[in-house]
């Protein structure tokens, strides 16, 4: 099996298990507000636990929304460029995309070893260890997005080759 497509499906593996945090996070939120309005109870945690659901989500989506190629991109020149011409704009978006990922990933990996190993916390009256959770997870959604953007990297150089 092709190493584009064994990285697309763990891409998409994941993506598809993040799904359920943001619903999570929904619910999270629905029992803070019938608790804050209707109780007036406001809990200290409900805030806190869905910004990290859903960072989490987000930041592990990247590999999904890469491999859909559902990302946000200005196309306008690209759209109305010649067939090889935008396999060349293809080719030189998708290494940029990669170099920024290994740059992310490079610049991430310290602070998140870091707060892992120092178990971070946020300081509040809840006070979680949401930085030693999102500093690592964002090293970790770095280098899927870079394995993501080189499969689709591979994949359109590919497509070139063939159609030569």
């Amino acid at each position: 099996m092709k190493i584009s497509r064994i990285i697309s499906r763990m891409s998409l593996a994941i993506g598809y298990a993040c799904a359920p945090f943001y619903f999570v996070a929904l619910l999270i939120a629905v029992r803070e507000v019938i608790m804050r309005y209707f109780f007036n109870a406001p809990s200290d945690w409900a805030f806190e636990v869905t910004l990290t659901l859903c960072a989490i989500a987000w930041v592990f989506s990247v590999g999904y929304v890469g491999q859909q190629n559902r990302h946000i991109a200005i196309t306008f020149v690209r759209d109305f460029s010649p067939a090889p011409r935008q396999r060349w704009l293809d080719v030189v978006t998708l290494t940029l995309t990669l170099i920024a990922f290994i740059a992310l990933a490079y610049a991430t990996f310290g602070p998140g070893l870091h707060a892992l190993k120092s178990v971070e916390r946020t300081g509040s009256a809840f006070n979680p260890p949401m930085p030693a959770i999102l500093k690592p997870a964002l090293f970790l959604g770095a280098c899927l997005g870079a394995l993501q953007s080189l499969a689709n990297l591979i994949d359109t150089l590919r497509k070139d080759e063939t159609r030569k």
